[in-house]
């Protein structure tokens, strides 16, 4: 790979509003562990993780990333909290004089951007939407207020990076934030050799993620936060459709995350006597464990951009259902044809459309009837993932920007 020779090591300064476990904090972590050499040097500044979040920050320990924690940069707003992070930020800023400073998540987008350019010198400033907050999160008012600032903070950032097509169009087109002569598209990429080399189920995983699990039934994961966005309810309610059409025995769902919505999705599971068929596993660090055990893997989600969480099903061969939102889409492939039943068979998973319990009741079933197809999908999807979302790809692509970019200051 080439690297761009100058005189000094580009410094690179990574903003990301909290490392909870999802895609963006291992985005970010294995970009400033592949930029810290041959060149570059690279700082990662992050909040605190919520009470109820997974926290990476074992991967910034595994990785020897140079981490500096901004407690007040959390995921809540608060402006008193908020003005101490920006005053923090922009006093890192000061001592480490980065040539690029590279954000993630919208708080840390716009304190971290305000504060580079609140500084009198010149730094190259990037921004990842690695999802967006303009539908599904939060009321009209609410989504104005974000979309005015993130158009604002746009006019004054040399590159913003979206991780999908269709995140392109939301960015340039659907909600008018930037030019598309700004943005550029850099899918995400990760290590996943550790998934790559999982194959068929093995049943001590499962005795071992539990013990007293039914015999010969589909496992069936959700990975993620337990949030509101998320949508768990449409997977609840699914398992109720099963069970009325005498279906719901050939299924265990095993929740693998945690979140603010945790008792309120149990309560709905024991109203619904569905108990016996879930199974709340919290948060795991052996995800080749979790994969490993199971079958399938869903997303109900209501907002994503491209989901870590698929990636890594992918990876590992476990076929894919999902809600048809976001970069989804594209991770699924080329559409082989709609069904009668409601969802869409395309040639990596299947595509259900949001908040349709019956369309993804009749996925499973689907699944659960035709081992053959479904085993062709997620052979392909290996092969799709292992080709476009690795993270020597993304090393090649984030080098070339960043060169490009360090190339256009003037010292």
């Amino acid at each position: 790979m080439k690297r761009v020779s100058r005189p000094e090591p580009i410094r690179i300064l990574h903003i990301i509003a909290r490392l909870n476990i999802g895609g963006p904090a291992i985005y970010a972590i294995e970009l400033a562990e592949r930029f810290s050499k041959d060149g570059f040097r690279t700082l990662l500044i992050a909040g605190s993780v919520g009470r109820e979040e997974g926290d990476m920050g074992y991967l910034v320990r595994d990785k020897n990333v140079a981490l500096l924690t901004i407690p007040e940069l959390g995921r809540e707003l608060s402006p008193k909290k908020d003005v101490r992070a920006f005053l923090s930020i922009r006093r890192i800023m000061n001592q480490f004089q980065p040539h690029i400073v590279h954000t993630h998540t919208a708080k840390a987008g716009a304190l971290g951007r305000l504060a580079a350019l609140s500084l009198n010198r010149q730094i190259a400033l990037v921004h990842t939407f690695h999802g967006h907050v303009f539908e599904e999160y939060f009321g009209r008012f609410k989504t104005a207020v974000f979309l005015m600032i993130e158009r604002m903070l746009a006019r004054f950032t040399d590159r913003i990076i979206v991780i999908s097509g269709r995140q392109y169009d939301d960015i340039c087109k659907r909600f008018n934030v930037a030019p598309p002569y700004r943005v550029r598209v850099i899918p995400l990429g990760f290590d996943l050799s550790r998934f790559l080399s999982i194959s068929k189920a093995i049943d001590n995983h499962r005795r071992q993620l539990v013990p007293d699990a039914p015999d010969d039934c589909q496992w069936i994961g959700f990975v993620g936060r337990l949030a509101a966005i998320k949508n768990v309810g449409q997977l609840i309610e699914s398992a109720s459709r099963l069970k009325a059409k005498g279906q719901l025995h050939r299924f265990l769902f095993v929740l693998v995350g945690d979140g603010e919505m945790k008792h309120k999705l149990m309560r709905d599971i024991g109203q619904r006597d569905l108990e016996p068929s879930f199974r709340f596993l919290g948060w795991q660090r052996n995800m080749e464990r979790v994969y490993t055990a199971l079958d399938a893997v869903v997303l109900t989600s209501l907002n994503e951009g491209t989901p870590v969480s698929l990636i890594e099903a992918m990876a590992a061969q476990r076929v894919t259902i999902a809600n048809a939102v976001g970069g989804v889409p594209d991770l699924m492939g080329p559409s082989k044809g709609s069904h009668p039943e409601g969802f869409v068979s395309a040639r990596n998973g299947i595509l259900v459309p949001p908040n349709d319990a019956a369309a993804l009741a009749n996925a499973l079933c689907f699944i659960d009837r035709e081992p053959g197809e479904t085993r062709q999908m997620a052979h392909n999807a290996r092969q799709f993932v292992q080709k476009h979302y690795t993270l020597d790809r993304l090393e090649k692509d984030m080098s070339s920007l960043y060169g490009e970019l360090a190339g256009d200051l003037r010292y």
